[in-house]
């Protein structure tokens, strides 16, 4: 009969070691729980010679591999409800592999499950996987292992990755007319003026005066068929320019900058970033991680780089002057007035926590009500904006026909 080496908490900050024997690692489980033991990692004692190989596909450490955001929650909330229902970490994750249709979540499990089982804590079992779990989910997880609340710590993530995605997906949703508007009407618009214009256009060459509209078409509509394709070249570029900016980047850092100090924009931005940034912070405080690190690691969820860089300075404040966490945003002046008063209150009064949760809400319901206010302007600007667009040509061109009638009477 086969033994099995395991590494078992037997309460919050007790951590026991040892070897057991049982016929398979399901039973060595098993016999652990009896004991009152929760098992972390178990393995089979190998013999010389002997090496356990990777499952086909399975990668202990996949630095390459990807889950949607999607299957990343579902991964967390199934991994605390099995956790608090009793069930051995390593179990647990060898019953969502079993279970999961997505094949990289699946490898990610089960090359997790592995790391475990070799004796390693699921902190640093997720740390090798950064393109899947982040700095601030690594050190949730283990806060939790630290304090024995293992379960707790993923519900609470579970709450906080479902909140941050319904507010993406109403920022999303309530961008999404108004971005098929533009599209539409930029390639209606490149398309009348290149192919279909310069061949109407042939019907007003012998006239010796076009009226100004008709010739400002006529000039826009020669340069666009005789440099279409530089033209596509101009919009893939700016699309590059708006869109593939990688975080970090010195392109990122200037948009940024720019949306950070745009009128009607910088409002949302600003309130977008602090509502999640504030409800990132009262999540690692809640865990009894330390400000230092809460506040780095709020700092990085944060999109925004302008902001981003204004968040390290405060907490170079704190860290160098020993200032508290309101003085120290104060000092950068990106957040409100009431933003810093609250939290100045919630360290006063020891609640802290409870003031960055209210903060959070304010801002989400202020985001709501930007989102709602920015579509119902939104949408009408843009169909007069391309519906204007659209009559300047067709009044552009039919202008000389008008004044060929009235030349006739």
């Amino acid at each position: 009969m086969p033994f099995y080496s395991y590494k078992a908490k037997g309460g919050p900050d007790k951590i026991v070691t040892g070897e057991i024997e049982a016929p398979s690692q399901d039973i060595a489980v098993e016999k652990l729980a009896e004991r009152g033991l929760m098992p972390v990692s178990i393995s089979q004692v190998e013999e010389a010679g002997q090496r356990r190989e990777l499952p086909a596909g399975v990668s202990a450490g996949a630095s390459w591999a990807r889950v949607k955001q999607k299957e990343l929650d579902i991964f967390t909330r199934q991994l605390a409800s099995l956790i608090r229902a009793g069930v051995p970490v390593l179990r647990a994750l060898s019953l969502i592999a079993s279970q999961t249709e997505t094949r990289s979540l699946k490898a990610v499990a089960e090359g997790i499950g592995i790391q475990i089982s070799e004796g390693k804590m699921l902190s640093e079992a997720l740390s090798r996987y950064p393109n899947v779990f982040n700095g601030l989910y690594i050190s949730m997880i283990k806060a939790g292992e630290k304090s024995g609340t293992l379960d707790e710590v993923l519900y609470r993530l579970a709450d906080y990755r479902e909140k941050e995605d319904e507010i993406r997906r109403k920022i999303q949703a309530s961008a999404a007319y108004p971005t098929l508007v533009i599209i539409v009407g930029i390639i209606s618009v490149f398309i009348m003026l290149t192919f279909f214009l310069p061949k109407l256009m042939s019907i007003f060459t012998d006239m010796s005066q076009l009226p100004l509209p008709t010739r400002i078409l006529k000039q826009v509509s020669d340069f666009m068929s005789a440099n279409w394709i530089g033209v596509l070249l101009g919009f893939a570029l700016l699309f590059a320019l708006f869109f593939g900016a990688k975080p970090g980047s010195y392109k990122k850092q200037i948009l940024d900058a720019v949306k950070i100090n745009m009128p009607f924009v910088r409002k949302f931005v600003r309130n977008a970033e602090i509502a999640r940034f504030a409800r990132t912070l009262e999540l690692l405080f809640k865990n009894g991680i330390s400000v230092h690190e809460s506040l780095q690691l709020s700092a990085d969820t944060v999109d925004n780089e302008a902001l981003k860089e204004q968040l390290k300075k405060a907490q170079e404040e704190i860290i160098n002057k020993g200032q508290t966490l309101s003085a120290s945003l104060k000092k950068i002046g990106i957040f409100p007035t009431f933003a810093v008063n609250m939290i100045a209150v919630g360290e006063e009064g020891g609640r802290l926590e409870e003031s960055l949760a209210e903060i959070a809400n304010v801002y989400d319901r202020e985001v709501d009500q930007s989102i709602k206010i920015m579509t119902s302007l939104l949408e009408p600007v843009l169909i007069l904006v391309v519906g204007g667009i659209v009559g300047f040509i067709v009044f552009a061109m039919l202008l000389p026909i008008f004044n060929i009638g009235f030349v006739v009477k």
